[in-house]
């Protein structure tokens, strides 16, 4: 069980302390004149997100989290984005955007996808 847990679950718990630790830094990225290149960071960022929880939810031993990967991965991507934007509330020099939670919920969807379609039950 620990083993799994190491294997499936932690890179995820891992990976979504990262994004809150960068989300902590006031100006995490030198200004670039790009334009969006920031929503285009937040549908990687989630994208590897969504493949994470797809396959942390696939490899589950409750098998309702097996047959159902696919959406709660999703819902994981939507649920963390949005605490992910609030969170930033609170850190000086960030903001909430509503527009990087609809680029985080591309990139799960992208990565839940994705992992479902290389990697289906």
């Amino acid at each position: 069980m620990i083993k799994k847990f190491l294997k499936y679950w932690a890179p995820l718990y891992l990976y979504a302390g990262i994004i809150f630790y960068i989300s902590s830094i006031p100006k995490p990225l030198p200004q670039i004149s790009i334009p969006y290149f920031d929503k285009f960071l937040h549908v990687i960022e989630y994208a590897v997100f969504g493949i994470l929880a797809a396959r942390a939810f696939k490899n589950s031993s409750r098998d309702v989290l097996r047959r159902n990967f696919k959406i709660l991965a999703i819902l994981a991507a939507v649920a963390y984005g949005a605490s992910d934007e609030f969170h930033q509330l609170f850190v000086s020099a960030r903001a909430g955007d509503v527009f990087d939670i609809t680029a985080d919920i591309v990139g799960g969807t992208i990565g839940a996808l994705y992992y479902g379609r290389y990697y289906p039950l």
